[in-house]
């Protein structure tokens, strides 16, 4: 799979602005963490981008969540998102191209960057689950291991989790 994910990354080049989700999840450094949890949920996501000011000063993952709060016992109406958040945040911009985005979340050890546009203001939001959607469709979804990474299933296939 190495071989094939590298020959799609070399071959023409794409970007950020091609691949990114414009629709991001934020919510302001003021929210509690109950209240992320809900609008996280909402919305079936794990994470949201933490705003001040509407500019990116962090964001929030369930990871966030089950470490510093859950597993500590504590009581998430009590706690606001901007005391757990991860920051600073890695961003890219909007002509960064997909190798120094996988280069760049592979560095930093991170599975969502924030693009920013020319203004410092936050254009959209790349996943791993983004690239490997870009791969997957690169390679006519044939690599059934990048599939499952894309969270493509086969047409016939039901999920066991309903």
């Amino acid at each position: 799979m190495t071989g094939e994910v590298d020959a799609a990354l070399q071959s023409q080049e794409h970007f950020a602005e091609e691949i990114m989700t414009t629709d991001v999840l934020t919510a302001e450094t003021g929210t509690t963490v109950k209240k992320a949890v809900e609008l996280m949920t909402r919305k079936g996501l794990g994470y949201l981008v933490v705003l001040k000011n509407e500019r990116v000063v962090g964001i929030v993952t369930e990871r966030d969540i089950l470490n510093k709060i859950t597993a500590e016992g504590i009581d998430p109406a009590r706690v606001l998102i901007q005391d757990i958040m991860t920051a600073p945040l890695i961003s890219v911009n909007r002509k960064s191209t997909i190798t120094e985005i996988a280069e760049k979340m592979s560095t930093f050890q991170v599975r969502r960057t924030v693009v920013i546009d020319q203004t410092g203001v936050m254009a959209g939001l790349v996943t791993a689950e983004d690239l490997a959607r870009w791969l997957a469709r690169r390679s006519k979804y044939s690599d059934p291991a990048l599939n499952a990474i894309a969270g493509i299933k086969s047409r016939d296939q039901a999920s066991p989790y309903g």
